[in-house]
């Protein structure tokens, strides 16, 4: 798929976020115990390269890498330039945080939290450039919720895998956070599948609009990925219910299947979005 950079590009951004939100929440959750914060080194240089690499692979969806840098002049009138600049600065504080923890061993608070704010402005403007075009399949808020989707996931599934506030002193604390990450997984799930619904009416309605401008292609294809859709949000739905339940009950395989699950669905979602251009 030629596609597959954007593929790689967008997850491995979304999943860096997503990470750095519940970076967060565990350094604000253990904050008043020593030991958390040498903890959460594992989880923000894995951020750190994650970003890195994304944004290191969307250049090779470009025919001439290095005309990136044009892209950064219309910061005003295009969101691929504020996408570009809101990724830099993302990157930059959490970079910079991460260095910090790296060389001194301290944890910089305010950092953290401004490299989240960046982080979610940054996948707000991505899913403004795909929302924003003539794809009729793109162009509805359902991208904003399935981007925004993995932000939760991907992060919720890091926080169960990662080393954060894995202290004794804080299994309270690790506890609520799990907890909290369950609920909005199962959140994120059940918001995406009551948009289904509007999402096809609007699709069905644009079949018949008359438009000649990109919708015939994407819709064909979305009909024909009907199979793997339905897979996929079985896939989502089962991961997300079994992600929950493990993560109250703190069971370890059932958190481990159902982590594999989400992964798996998060990725074919998206490539089910980019074949559909």
């Amino acid at each position: 798929m030629h596609e597959l950079p954007l593929l790689i590009f967008t997850l491995l951004v979304q999943g860096s976020v997503g990470m750095t939100i519940f970076l967060t929440l565990s350094a604000r959750a253990g904050s008043r115990v020593p030991e958390v914060k040498p903890q959460l080194l594992p989880g923000m240089l894995i951020a750190c390269v994650a970003g890195g690499l994304g944004l290191v692979v969307s250049t090779l969806h470009l025919g001439y890498p290095l005309n990136a840098f044009n892209a950064l002049r219309h910061v005003a009138s295009s969101w691929l330039s504020r996408e570009i600049v809101f990724a830099s600065l993302y990157l930059a504080a959490l970079g910079l945080c991460t260095l910090v923890m790296l060389v001194r061993k301290q944890l910089i608070p305010l950092l953290l939290p401004v490299a989240t704010v960046l982080g979610l402005i940054d996948v707000w403007c991505m899913s403004a450039i795909y929302a924003h075009t003539s794809v009729i399949t793109w162009s509805h808020f359902n991208t904003w919720l399935m981007f925004y989707g993995a932000v939760g996931v991907l992060g919720a599934v890091a926080l169960a895998w990662l080393p954060m506030l894995k202290a004794r002193s804080v299994a309270r604390e690790r506890q609520s956070v799990m907890r909290f990450a369950a609920a909005m997984v199962v959140a994120i799930v059940a918001i995406r599948l009551l948009a289904q619904p509007d999402y096809m009416a609007y699709l069905a309605s644009a079949s018949l609009s008359g438009i000649v401008t990109l919708p015939h292609q994407p819709l064909e294809i979305f009909t024909q990925l009907s199979g793997l859709r339905l897979f996929s949000w079985t896939l989502s739905v089962l991961g997300a219910l079994l992600f929950a339940v493990s993560a109250w009950r703190q069971g370890k395989l059932g958190l481990m299947v159902g982590s594999l699950l989400l992964v798996l669905s998060e990725v074919l979602f998206r490539f089910m979005f980019f074949c559909i251009n």
